[in-house]
């Protein structure tokens, strides 16, 4: 295609894109289906990007260069594009365009190569157990449906902490295709003015509050039984957190200097260094392993 369409610009908000499936699926760590229903349908308008975020982006950009030339020495007979590579796939039934970091030729084979970057490993998704978080899968897997370039793709991710490492991810005509019918049925929900289920991620609870900025002088009657579990909820949400503050500090004071804490062979937190302190992040999705440890 011809006309690069800047990702995050107005046209490229209206459209169907890889970055977005996530959200549409319902399986985003960054952002709930409420949130993106909005966003496209032009009721909110996206959230500022923040400093810190522009940083990221930028430092995002300059680990591509050498995610790239990692990628090549790992895949000799290869070559890359230059830069970003943006399709259009004529048969898929509704608006859409998908940006590829960089498209890998050898030959008549093409293949999508696309870049992340995360302080570790564990932040970008993977627990231990070295397979492609959902959400990021979901984008590739529609990188590659869109593009039509089937063969494995290749997931760079480039940490801050640690080497780099390339994952695999296989397409899937079952699930490209179950995309396809998704992204149609959320694109008539557009149409139709019917946007998603509320739910309770921190995005969806963001975006109720944009939807309402103003605030006028009435009373409104809401049902009983929210408002009881509410309250209920928040008086107890404050003794949680009094609890998980508590636990918190005992596993920092038991960790002293270390880096990490572990029961046997299982991670249970790291400490790593924040921008005024040390802060402490639990590896909450090994609860079930240490459970069992203990059982």
């Amino acid at each position: 295609m011809t006309g690069f369409i800047v990702p995050g610009s107005p046209e490229w908000l209206r459209l169907i894109t890889p970055s977005k499936v996530p959200a549409i699926l319902g399986v985003s760590r960054f952002k709930s289906q409420f949130t993106l229903w909005h966003e496209m349908a032009g009721s909110v308008a996206p959230a500022p990007v923040s400093e810190r975020q522009q940083d990221d982006y930028d430092y995002g950009h300059a680990a591509e260069a050498a995610a790239a030339e990692y990628w090549k020495w790992k895949h000799a007979g290869w070559r890359l594009s230059r830069g970003e590579v943006q399709l259009r796939n004529p048969s898929l039934p509704f608006a859409h365009l998908a940006t590829i970091d960089r498209r890998a030729s050898r030959g008549r084979s093409r293949r999508v190569v696309e870049v992340k970057t995360a302080r570790d490993l564990y932040e970008y998704g993977d627990d231990g157990s070295g397979e492609v978080p959902a959400d990021y899968a979901a984008q590739v897997l529609t990188q590659q449906l869109i593009s039509g370039w089937h063969d494995d793709a290749d997931l760079v991710v480039w940490p801050q902490y640690g080497m780099p490492r390339i994952y695999k991810v296989p397409f899937n005509e079952a699930v490209a295709a179950a995309i396809v019918a998704r992204c149609a049925a959320w694109v008539e929900s557009l149409r139709a003015g019917t946007p998603p289920n509320l739910d309770d991620s921190i995005t969806c609870y963001e975006t109720v509050r944009a939807l309402h900025p103003d605030i006028d002088d009435v009373e409104i009657e809401i049902d009983e039984g929210l408002a009881v579990d509410y309250l209920e909820l928040d008086a107890r949400r404050k003794e949680i957190e009094a609890a998980a503050r508590g636990a918190k500090t005992k596993v920092l004071d038991a960790m002293g200097r270390a880096r990490v804490a572990v029961v046997g062979d299982v991670k249970v937190a790291d400490r790593r260094a924040g921008k005024h302190s040390i802060a402490l992040y639990p590896a909450t999705k090994n609860l079930s392993q240490i459970q069992e440890h203990a059982a």
